[in-house]
């Protein structure tokens, strides 16, 4: 190794050569030239008896002021029986860690890795709740640092933004479901040896789950005017013919706001919706009566090139937003009125016209026990359901009258 008093003026001057070599500075300080061109910075010392060497940074990034300057810091570092490669390593890995052990970067592994499983329903409620409530506050928050007054705060903030948006409800049920998705994904921080505690347990009994309110059958007087007041919405066409879907065919708003084009044949006049879009994961078919026809008819020039038959009216590449449908009920003057309540309208009215009970079951796509016997059913009420289902838009359609 060449030994010279280096300058800056000199340090340029370098060229490289077939190999790499080295141009001492002082006090074990040199700069390496390699055959790429690349000029770096090394320092070489002893810690406990062994030789080792460390880079300080490329040239003229770090000049040769700093190149010294750093030399020194090494030194002090070494006299105070730190090694300095490894107090950088260290140091380095403390701001990896603190990148990638955020309660975010966490969440989305545990999604990853642990939501396979999981019905497409409860992975999109946990991005969701992730979105909405979660990450704002804990997002960027080392995981191990995550508190049960975060979580608190958390449960508290999302029941006051449920009843904010005037939906029926006040809130409980978000946030129990908020509390249960960070102890999950606390869990699973455990698990994979990131944190020590879940601070969702200490808070698991602030807020207690409401009564349950079950659906309810409409009245006449409700019947003909959620009927009529439709017919004559002034809003987008896309609400109100999912509105109509509501009416015509028992499904759930989810699954009126999943139904995908890929699913609809009109030529056999049937939806087939894959398991991975029911709640109860088995795949269901809706007969297509002559006024859903004619409404998916409609709502094919709306959304054709969309993926979604009832897409969002601002988002194309979306499904209308959760709330819409009983937005939609609410602008009717329908305020006592949910969607679920039509569901259980249809599943009263049939029963008391005397259809078959497994026909309404299968049309409401009622999970049965018995998978084998569910899948065979599927099929042989069809024929069953189809004659049904039409029966039961013209019903609906007797309302307005």
């Amino acid at each position: 190794m060449a030994t010279i008093k280096l300058t800056d003026a000199k340090i340029k001057t370098l060229k490289p050569q077939d190999k790499v070599y080295r141009i001492l500075d002082a006090d074990r300080l040199y700069i390496e030239v390699r055959p790429t061109g690349v000029k770096v910075w090394r320092f070489k010392f002893v810690f406990n008896g062994k030789e080792s060497s460390m880079s300080l940074g490329e040239y003229p990034a770090i000049g040769l002021a700093d190149a010294r300057l750093l030399r020194e810091e090494m030194r002090a570092k070494i006299a105070k029986g730190i090694h300095p490669v490894e107090d950088r390593r260290q140091a380095k890995q403390a701001i990896d860690d603190k990148l990638t052990n955020t309660f975010k970067v966490i969440a989305q592994e545990y999604a990853k890795e642990r939501l396979k499983t999981k019905s497409e329903r409860y992975a999109e409620q946990f991005q969701v709740s992730l979105e909405k409530d979660i990450l704002p506050i804990i997002g960027n928050k080392d995981v191990r640092n995550v508190t049960s007054a975060d979580v608190l705060t958390i449960i508290k903030n999302t029941m006051k933004r449920v009843r904010s948006q005037k939906n029926r409800g006040t809130g409980e049920v978000t946030a129990i479901q908020n509390r249960k998705f960070i102890g999950a994904v606390m869990r699973y921080a455990i698990a994979t040896l990131r944190a020590e505690n879940d601070p969702t347990y200490a808070v698991r009994d602030v807020v207690a789950r409401p009564e349950v309110t079950h659906a309810k059958s409409l009245s006449k007087e409700e019947r003909a005017q959620v009927r009529t007041r439709l017919e004559n919405y002034g809003g987008a066409e896309t609400v109100k013919n999912a509105g109509f879907m509501l009416l015509y065919t028992m499904l759930r708003t989810i699954e009126i706001r999943r139904m995908e084009w890929s699913w609809v044949d009109f030529d056999e006049r049937v939806v087939n919706f894959p398991k991975t879009a029911m709640k109860k994961s088995r795949a269901h078919i809706l007969p297509i009566s002559d006024q859903v026809y004619d409404i998916l008819k409609t709502q094919y020039d709306n959304s054709r090139n969309k993926k979604y038959v009832f897409p969002a009216v601002y988002k194309s590449d979306g499904m209308l937003n959760q709330m819409t449908l009983n937005r939609m009920l609410e602008n009717l003057g329908l305020n006592d009125v949910s969607a679920h309540d039509f569901r259980a309208t249809a599943s009263t009215l049939l029963n008391e016209l005397g259809y078959e009970e497994k026909w309404i079951e299968a049309q409401l796509a009622h999970a049965d026990d018995n998978k084998t016997r569910a899948s065979y059913n599927h099929a042989k009420y069809l024929i069953d359901r189809r004659k049904m289902m039409q029966d039961w838009a013209n019903i609906v359609d007797s309302w307005s009258t």
